[in-house]
């Protein structure tokens, strides 16, 4: 007879309610609740007074629990851990007592958080750590393959429709959330959740794309990822994402991928809050076959999956559908008796978690490139403006090599004129600061607009130091529009059409606004 496991849950929430607790206690043959724990002092003990748990067998914290474990006062065989928040410090606490874990998803929401898990495992020298993914154990689920094999396989469409809890969780009867806690404490737990999430989308993501991230894609495609890798094994390439109707959360979101068998697989994750009722199909195809699975929910325990497979056999289409024989729950909960009494390994563990998230946080990152956008900090406008103005600070080190090389040819010239002079030639000298011929005036390059002269948009220059050279001092000043000659006096650069003009600094007052470039989509943040 198959040995009875001490479970302790971690965590008295909506799965643990509506999923697992009824299956513990339906197979008790094979598991006994020896504890639970959670945070709530209410709904501890309402959830405890539902399920059966005695007054010495509630705990708070999951350190509470360790301690009663290292003190030998309470024996564990597993864990189930479906807490509403962070996972993975209360997981490796678990984890270093040799327990192993069932964890309810998602198991971390960065790949550094995840990866602290994996290399536990990788130290320990074995897995401890089983994601709750109840439909990867179905058993029309397990059967895909012997349909339709992997070398057969041409496309997985796998779509989902979510209503909102109430047709999911209604006849669960579930306690009260965990409203009783005190406000320093739930705002600690809210802070650690909220940057937790930011670690895992990035530093340039806005609050709807950590949404999008949490409600939509840990939640939802995670799950379809997880049954298509139960049967095929898991996406090696993205092809496209859509997300739709824009600025709807988590709306709707299609994947398509790609199998390492270069099968194609198309995921569409529906959130349908007036939904009558949830609804999971999938469709396999191959040259010869189709087959289409209807998956219940979880929370469904009486509901069984069907399997519908239809073939063309001497010239006659032929339709099998099989029905599963249990609840996808309670084989979950079966593979994690083998798992902890035989070690037989879980379809999905902290490796599986860690290759998910990364492809996720691929997923979320092309949709908001999609909108024009970036997961990635913008720099700061303090490090631009230093970056311009060291550019300014080398471009007028620059002018006075060239101020230099200028004056030298107007003394090369006047020594010309002396000696030309003493010969009795007659020679014209121009001085710097002096007004050039009439001849020799340009007009002023105007903007196409026809608005403002092209030489209004450059930066303005420094006003010059109070000259010392009496000529200088003694030359008129110059006609507005004219230029100088070009032996004189350096020609102001162009303006540059990729250099910004501070608005907000005083020798940009005459420059008009800068003008968006219609190839490039406007940032929606601001």
């Amino acid at each position: 007879m198959p040995k009875i496991l001490n479970i302790a849950v971690v965590g008295a929430g909506t799965m643990a309610q509506a999923v697992h607790l009824p299956v513990l206690r339906r197979r008790w043959d094979r598991f006994s609740v020896a504890a639970l724990v959670d945070h709530s002092p209410r709904r501890r003990r309402e959830a405890s007074e539902v399920w059966g748990i005695e007054e010495e067998r509630r705990y708070e914290t999951v350190a509470d629990l360790v301690a009663a474990v290292r003190a030998r006062t309470l024996s564990l065989d597993g864990v189930l851990l479906s807490t509403d928040g962070l996972h993975v410090d209360d997981l490796l606490a678990i984890v270093r007592r040799g327990l192993p874990v069932m964890v309810e998803p998602p198991l971390g929401y960065s790949e550094e958080e995840i990866a602290k898990v994996a290399e536990f495992e990788r130290i320990a020298g074995r897995r401890l750590v089983m994601l709750a993914h109840p439909q990867q154990y179905d058993d029309s689920v397990t059967r895909m393959s012997e349909h339709i094999a992997t070398k057969d396989l041409r496309m997985v469409d796998h779509e989902v429709l979510m209503p909102a809890s109430q047709p999911l969780f209604g006849q669960a009867h579930v306690t009260t959330s965990s409203y009783d806690l005190p406000t320093e404490q739930r705002t600690a737990r809210r802070k650690a959740l909220q940057a937790a999430v930011e670690a895992g989308t990035g530093d340039g993501a806005t609050q709807r794309d950590r949404d999008l991230y949490v409600k939509g894609l840990l939640t939802g495609v995670a799950h379809q990822m997880a049954v298509t890798e139960a049967a095929y094994g898991p996406i090696e390439k993205l092809v496209a994402v859509r997300h739709w109707p824009k600025g709807v959360i988590p709306g709707s979101i299609e994947l398509l991928g790609e199998l390492g068998s270069g099968a194609q697989v198309r995921l569409v994750w529906h959130y349908l809050p007036f939904a009558p009722e949830y609804s999971e199909t999938l469709q396999v195809l191959s040259a010869r076959r189709r087959m289409r699975l209807d998956l219940p929910a979880p929370s469904h325990g009486d509901a069984r999956s069907t399997v519908s497979l239809r073939e063309k056999k001497s010239g006659v289409v032929q339709e099998v559908a099989t029905t599963a024989p249990k609840g996808s729950a309670e084989l979950m909960w079966e593979a994690f008796h083998a798992f902890v009494e035989k070690g037989e390994a879980p379809l999905a563990g902290a490796a599986e978690a860690l290759r998910q998230v990364v492809l996720l946080r691929e997923v979320l990152a092309t949709i908001v490139e999609a909108d024009g956008r970036s997961l990635e900090a913008e720099p700061e406008e303090g490090s631009e403006a230093e970056a311009t103005s060291g550019a300014e600070e080398s471009t007028e080190a620059e002018e006075p090599s060239a101020e230099a090389a200028t004056m030298g040819a107007v003394r090369a010239d006047e020594e010309s004129a002396v000696a030309a002079s003493a010969a009795g030639a007659t020679v014209e000298v121009e001085l710097p600061g002096a007004e050039p011929a009439p001849e020799t005036l340009e007009q002023p390059v105007t903007d196409p607009s026809g608005e403002r002269p092209a030489a209004a948009y450059a930066e303005a220059e420094p006003a010059a130091e109070p000259s010392s050279d009496p000529a200088s001092a003694r030359a008129p000043e110059a006609t507005p529009g004219a230029e100088p000659a070009p032996e004189t006096l350096e020609q102001p650069a162009a303006p540059s059409t990729e250099e910004v003009v501070d608005a907000w600094s005083g020798g940009a007052e005459s420059a008009p606004p800068a003008t968006a470039d219609p190839a490039v989509p406007e940032d929606p943040r601001r």
